[in-house]
């Protein structure tokens, strides 16, 4: 797996920048760069309490800034039984 940088952009004045809440649990946004290419991310943060997150968020986004974050591969794997069903619908 290739190793990705973040691209982010940060509004210091909105305290909730790359954090949105979905069913009451905050996850957090980022694109990363790697190989000329770029992948955008999301992750849960696993709280649901928004000051927990935004604690969780910039330590997540620390780390990835100076230790990079490893980039999953997309390719479906062959004996992914999904596309059995796909190539016969």
């Amino acid at each position: 797996m290739p190793v990705g940088f973040p691209s982010i952009r940060v509004n210091r004045r909105n305290e909730k920048h790359h954090l949105w809440c979905n069913n009451g649990t905050w996850w957090v946004h980022y694109t990363v760069h790697f190989d000329h290419r770029k992948r955008r991310v999301r992750r849960s943060l696993g709280t649901r309490s928004l000051q927990e997150a935004i604690l969780r968020r910039d330590a997540l986004l620390l780390r990835i800034a100076s230790d990079g974050d490893l980039v999953p591969d997309r390719r479906p794997r062959p004996d992914d039984p999904f596309l059995d069903r796909r190539a016969f619908a």
